[in-house]
This record gives C-alpha cells, sequence and structure tokens, in this order.
C-alpha cells in the first residue's frame, strides 16, 4: 500500500507548492525521490538520520523475510540518498559517514522537543523513583533493567520504586517482563503504558534517575526531554549516548549488559546528594544547548539557507 500514497503525496506537494520534503529515513524517502527522477515535482529533499534505522526496523517488529527486507532497503537507501539535497543527522560521526560517501550537504541536530512541556518544575534529591520511558522490547533492555533493579534493591535493603513507561508492540516481550516480575516476587516495579508528554513531565519532575539500558539508538529523544526537567540519567555506553551524553552532560554510562556496573552507578548516585546536583544541573545545560528555545527552528533555518545560497 505504500506505493499508492504516491498519488496523494503528488497532489499534494503541488497543491501546496511544498519546497522543501523532509523524509523521516532513507526508505520513506522513496517516493519524493521517483517524483523528482521523473521530473513530476520540484523540490527539495531533505533525509534524515536517525542512526541505525535498519536495526530499528528489523528489531522493533516481528518482519518475515527478514534479509529480503535487509537488502531491498539498503538498495533504496542508496538510491534515495543519492538522489536527495540534504542529510539531517542526529549523530555527527554517522552523518558525516554519508556526507562524504553520497557527497551531499549535511547538518546534525536532535529532533524537537517540547520544552514548553519539559521543563524543571521540582527538586527531585529526596525521591527514591527510578524512571524508564521507552517502548517495551528487547532492544530497549527492560528485562535487564528490572532484573538489575531488583539485584540493587536486595543489595541494599531499601526499597525503591521503578517507574517503566511505554508502549507494548511487543507482547510476547512484556508478558516476559511480567513473568519474570511474579516468579521472583519483585516488589515496586510498576508498569503504567504509554503516556502523554504532560504526564511524562510531571513523572519526571518527581523521579530521581532516569534508566536506560538501549543496544544502540540515535539520539536519544528521551535524554533530553529528561535534561531539560533537571532529570540526571544512567544509560548504556553506546554509540548516539556516550557522546554528546556523558557524565559531562548529566548522564552515567555503563557497558552495555553489565549488570554489575549498572549496580554501582546506582549506588554511588543514591549515596551521594552533591554528586546527584551536578548531573542534573549539566543534563539541564545540554538539554537547552541541543532543544532549548528557538534552537529547532534555528537549525531548519540553517538548512533551508544552505539549500538556497
Amino acid at each position: 500500500f505504500y506505493f499508492f500514497n504516491i498519488f496523494s503525496f503528488y497532489k499534494f506537494v503541488t497543491k501546496e507548492n511544498i519546497d522543501i520534503v523532509s523524509a523521516k529515513d532513507p526508505v520513506a524517502a522513496l517516493i519524493p525521490t521517483l517524483l523528482l527522477k521523473f521530473r513530476l515535482a520540484d523540490f527539495k529533499l531533505v533525509i534524515e538520520h536517525h542512526g541505525d534505522f535498519l536495526n530499528l526496523l528489523l528489531n522493533q517488529r516481528k518482519i518475515y523475510f527478514k534479509k529480503f527486507t535487509k537488502l531491498l532497503s539498503k538498495l533504496i537507501s542508496n538510491f534515495t540518498y543519492k538522489n536527495c539535497d540534504f542529510i539531517r543527522g542526529v549523530h555527527t560521526e554517522q552523518t558525516h559517514v554519508l556526507e562524504k560517501k553520497f557527497n551531499k550537504m549535511s547538518l546534525v541536530f536532535p529532533a524537537w522537543v517540547d520544552f514548553k512541556t519539559f521543563y524543571p518544575k521540582n527538586y527531585n534529591a529526596e525521591s527514591n523513583k527510578v524512571l524508564f520511558v521507552g517502548n517495551i522490547i528487547p532492544r530497549k533492555g527492560v528485562l535487564f533493567l528490572i532484573k538489575s533493579f531488583e539485584i540493587f534493591q536486595k543489595k541494599n535493603n531499601v526499597l525503591y520504586q521503578l517507574t517503566i513507561i511505554g508502549d507494548t508492540p511487543n507482547l510476547e516481550y512484556f508478558q516476559e517482563c511480567q513473568n519474570f516480575i511474579t516468579d521472583n516476587n519483585i516488589k515496586n516495579v510498576k508498569f503504567y503504558g504509554s503516556m502523554n508528554p504532560d504526564e511524562i513531565a510531571e513523572i519526571m519532575n518527581n523521579s530521581a534517575l532516569l534508566v536506560m539500558a538501549s543496544n544502540f539508538e540515535g539520539l536519544p529523544r528521551v535524554l533530553i526531554e529528561s535534561g531539560l526537567c533537571k532529570l540526571p540519567s544512567l544509560a548504556t555506553n553506546i554509540e548516539g549516548i556516550a557522546t554528546p551524553f556523558n557524565s559531562e552532560g548529566g548522564t552515567m554510562v555503563y557497558e552495555k549488559n553489565n549488570s554489575d556496573e549498572f549496580v554501582k552507578n546506582l549506588e554511588l548516585f543514591f549515596k551521594n546528594g552533591q554528586l546527584q546536583s551536578e548531573l542534573a544541573s549539566k543534563a539541564n545545560q545540554l538539554s537547552n544547548s541541543l532543544s532549548g528555545s528557538g534552537v529547532f527552528g534555528n537549525n531548519w533555518k540553517n538548512i533551508q539557507d544552505r539549500l538556497y545560497e
């Protein structure tokens, strides 16, 4: 059904006299690229690069014929990147690789974040709440977080609260998480499903720490949102998180799937009030520099100016 959209897309861009089209990934850019190649429309094409989108696609949901899907996606990606006008990325190193490979202009900046919704309302130093926000899928490492959180609670003989907010596109994995909690009689782990941004911001402002266990990411918007709320974070030391986030950006990092390191960081965080305060301030400073008032609009104005210079 994807290709049927070419007719409605063509009507829209011609009727509205669209000058710039931004595609969320190189595969989504296929229809606008075909219109340009057949000279059916005239606009500038920007392709957004949000990390390893193929891994995101193939691991987010169940997909049949994975090898064929991967091969076809790569062929489409090479075709659309070759024929686009601009690449807008969220990760500097990956974007520069594409820039050189396809000889394109590029600019790196994060996805839009509603800084009017996500802002600091409370000082969270006394909170014992640990927060996860994201889809409940294997790539996000939710089961790892639950297991490691329970080790932390038993080791320190103190009850904390792990709040998990997010959709459940993989019901089998969600059930695996639920079964582990039930089988091990784990207390103080609560799933809340999906929430609107206002509700998430409210919970961020009443939590002590955001945690992540992702296997790969582009540039996680949730880290920017939490930083805008002055909420420090603990996340895996992977591409897209290690830079620009790290201890200098309000995020403690640990080796992927290393439970011991995760627990040690949790202990250090909750035992050191000065560290909590420093990380909160650094997280807020970094997030404001990435997505504060006017930043996103100015970045797109930069793209527009470069396309028509």
